[in-house]
């Protein structure tokens, strides 16, 4: 296995935060110190109640009807942001896992079986893709209000592709729900 860092963020979205063609809203987003990772997705606990996250197949106005159902990002990606635009707190882009990483992660660097090592097993979590950028995301991250056209920001489109916005993680094969805490390591299995 190669390591990849430890969890230290955990979050879902209450709500979508990107209204398409009006803009990007991170306000919804919702951080905590554990979840559980199930076949439709990811809920976070929260005080004594589990908040369900957006792109879970059982949220009321979900938007991912399960098919984004789990993201991961990764700290040096945030320096990378941060880097390019000025500021980037770190979990702006939305992604529900944020792993301690040296250097950018890519997509084929989690070809395989990416593997939580939490407190009761493994979590086997596969088919790591890019999360495409958007550009209601990027606008935001220029500081800019509604929503720029392309041809304005292609060139921070194209940075923010490959992965550097996360990576969307199938969860589907997961025949029960795993708990995930912040503190837990993640590594890549072949």
């Amino acid at each position: 296995m190669t390591a990849l860092g430890r969890v230290v963020r955990i979050q879902v979205q209450r709500d979508p935060i990107k209204l398409k063609g009006e803009g990007y809203f991170p306000e919804p987003l919702l951080h905590g110190e554990e979840a559980a990772i199930g076949p439709q997705g990811i809920v976070l606990r929260h005080g004594d109640a589990w908040v369900v996250d957006s792109h879970h197949g059982a949220h009321p106005r979900g938007k991912g009807g399960g098919n984004r159902a789990l993201s991961i990002g990764f700290t040096s990606h945030y320096d990378a942001m941060a880097g390019r635009f000025g500021s980037a707190p770190l979990g702006i882009a939305g992604e529900n896992l944020i792993v301690e990483a040296d250097g950018i992660v890519t997509e084929a660097d989690l070809a395989g079986t990416i593997v939580v090592s939490a407190a009761d097993g493994e979590i086997p979590l596969t088919g790591a893709r890019v999360a495409a950028p958007c550009k209601e995301f990027c606008t935001f991250m220029l500081g800019e209000t509604g929503v720029l056209p392309l041809e304005q920001i292609q060139g921070h489109m194209d940075f923010l592709a490959d992965g550097m916005r996360g990576f969307i993680l199938d969860v589907a094969h997961l025949e029960q729900h795993h708990l995930v805490r912040v503190g837990d390591e993640v590594a890549v299995r072949a």
